[in-house]
């Protein structure tokens, strides 16, 4: 395999999930002898064995001897860069890419970049939309499901819309974007990274072979020391290369886009993406009429913020997507405007995270606080008057027994599901059972 100039024959695959798996399939393609390493000791490799049926694969704790090895190592973003396996192959000159770096050397299209702590599946969902929309073939990749590579297999693609994690941007060294944001940045993932710093600094990667660099003005974490920098924020915009809110409507500049009140998504927060995706869409030239007509029409993500039918009044709201504080901040913020009772429930694996942001926030709004999980001591430290529940039904059935007609009930659990579900998903969909109801159309 040619990579700018240089041949490189002996790769390794670390991590076999659905990311190492689509390496190991695009190596295969280009006849690389390829070693496939996982860190569980027991696996299932029919899969890998019909993607690859000749590559050597091992289980169990990572060498540093045999990974140095290799001339390049494709870490999945689950395996951490920073183990001393993979340190000591860096020191012995062995390049720790991802697959992202992989595919920043094969693309020949354009690609638009997303990266936040919170709002980046749907800013991706709702920008692939707008392109497709528009008549240009568009396909969402990355953190959002697609692997990056097997992308590339689609002649036809004329846009990506990338959706990157931190830990995909660790990896990630030359991918030239067309346009890239950071849309905020708040407290998580304290488990892997230092501090908020080293997880801003990150995020912040995105923007180094960026052509157009999106940022947050109200947030200084995602901002960027670049020439070509547009903004965003919920205040009015005083230039050109600003996007803003103002008297209840989108801007660019002076130039009005829209209502807010005829965005199909719903709250403060949502309006906020919208704006991302207008901006990051105009600059890869797509035409602001028809990204207006899809906001007029994508209602937004399951789990996000999407409201539950039920025949008894309350608004139920599933936002079980909000795995971190910010993402609990951008809920409750899109729902000041309410009337009635705020009845949130909350709790799971805070991963490390600090929830002391939430205190001023949920005394303000927050009528009753509910928690389930690992982690709910935490929220009595910051609402000491919160209820505990042990499952999912219990919670729902005490907010049931606390709310009336023209409250609203909001899951938003601002933790990790892993201590009680098998995803954020599962425990969506908990809350629709326990609720027992749907989504609402």
């Amino acid at each position: 395999m040619l990579i700018n100039g240089q041949e490189y024959n002996n790769i390794a695959v670390l991590g076999l999930g659905l990311t190492g798996c689509s390496c190991a399939r695009f190596l295969a393609k280009h006849t690389v002898d390829i070693a496939l390493y996982d860190t569980r000791t027991e696996l299932d490799l029919t899969r890998v064995k019909e993607i690859a049926p000749n590559a050597p694969v091992t289980l169990g704790a990572l060498s540093g001897d045999r990974l140095s090895e290799h001339q390049i190592l494709l870490v999945s973003p689950g395996i951490a860069i920073d183990s001393p396996a993979i340190e000591q192959a860096k020191q012995a000159g062995t390049l720790i890419w991802g697959d992202v770096e992989l595919f920043a050397h094969f693309v020949n299209k354009p690609v638009v970049g997303i990266t936040g702590s919170n709002g980046k599946t749907t800013v991706t969902t709702l920008l692939t939309q707008m392109g497709n929309d528009a008549g240009v073939k568009t396909l969402a990749i990355g953190n959002i499901g697609v692997p990056v590579l097997d992308g590339l297999a689609d002649p036809c693609v004329e846009l990506f819309i990338m959706e990157l994690s931190s830990f995909q941007l660790e990896t990630t060294h030359s991918l030239a974007l067309n346009a890239a944001t950071v849309l905020n940045v708040t407290d998580d993932h304290m488990d892997r990274y230092h501090d908020l710093a080293h997880y801003a600094n990150t995020k912040r990667r995105i923007y180094n072979h960026s052509s157009a660099q999106l940022i947050n003005r109200q947030d200084l974490l995602t901002q960027a020391a670049a020439n070509n920098v547009i903004s965003f924020g919920s205040d009015k915009p005083t230039t050109d290369k600003q996007y803003g809110i103002f008297d209840d409507a989108l801007y660019h500049g002076e130039q009005r886009i829209m209502s807010t009140r005829d965005i199909a998504m719903v709250g403060q927060h949502n309006y906020l993406n919208a704006l991302s995706a207008l901006a990051l869409g105009e600059k890869v030239g797509l035409p602001i009429a028809s990204m207006v007509e899809t906001l007029h029409q994508f209602s937004g993500l399951a789990h996000r913020c999407a409201r539950v039918a039920s025949a008894d009044g309350i608004c139920w709201l599933n936002d079980s997507k909000a795995t971190n504080v910010g993402a609990t901040l951008a809920a409750l913020t899109g729902l000041k405007k309410i009337t009635g009772q705020l009845i949130v429930i909350a709790g799971g694996d805070a991963k490390g995270g600090d929830l002391t942001p939430l205190a001023q926030p949920f005394a303000a709004q927050v009528d009753y606080l509910i928690v389930i999980g690992k982690d709910k001591q935490l929220f009595h430290k910051i609402y000491p008057s919160a209820y505990f529940a042990s499952s999912m039904s219990e919670a729902v059935a005490m907010a049931a027994n606390h709310a009336k007609s023209g409250d609203t009930v909001l899951l938003s659990p601002s933790c990790a599901s892993i201590d009680m579900f098998e995803n954020y998903m599962a425990r969506g969909q908990a809350f629709i059972d326990a609720v027992g109801g749907n989504y609402d159309e």
